[in-house]
């Protein structure tokens, strides 16, 4: 078994809880990541509120898997790592 095996969702969140923190503490005057979306929803309304969205969905469980993003991004991350387990050794050089 490899370390997906042993990672639990709550692990995920802390590290992203802790990533955030660090990043509003360390960011300079007007570049807070909510400040940020801010600049975003001016330029391109429509597609933040699109992703900010699409995102929210996801995170409640309220986007079928064949149009959520990040399920696909999932489903293909599982699947490299799948055929890169059971390919065959490589072959010495005789």
């Amino acid at each position: 078994m490899g370390y997906r095996s042993r990672i639990r969702s709550w692990h995920l969140w802390l590290v992203v809880g802790v990533v955030v923190v660090a990043c509003e503490a360390i960011a300079p005057p007007g570049e807070l990541l909510s400040e940020g979306v801010d600049r975003a929803l001016e330029k391109h309304p429509l597609l933040t509120r699109a992703a900010i969205g699409v995102t929210a969905r996801h995170l409640t469980n309220d986007l079928p898997a064949a149009v959520d993003p990040f399920a696909a991004v999932h489903r293909v991350s599982t699947r490299l790592a799948q055929r890169r387990s059971v390919r065959p050794p490589a072959q010495q050089p005789v």
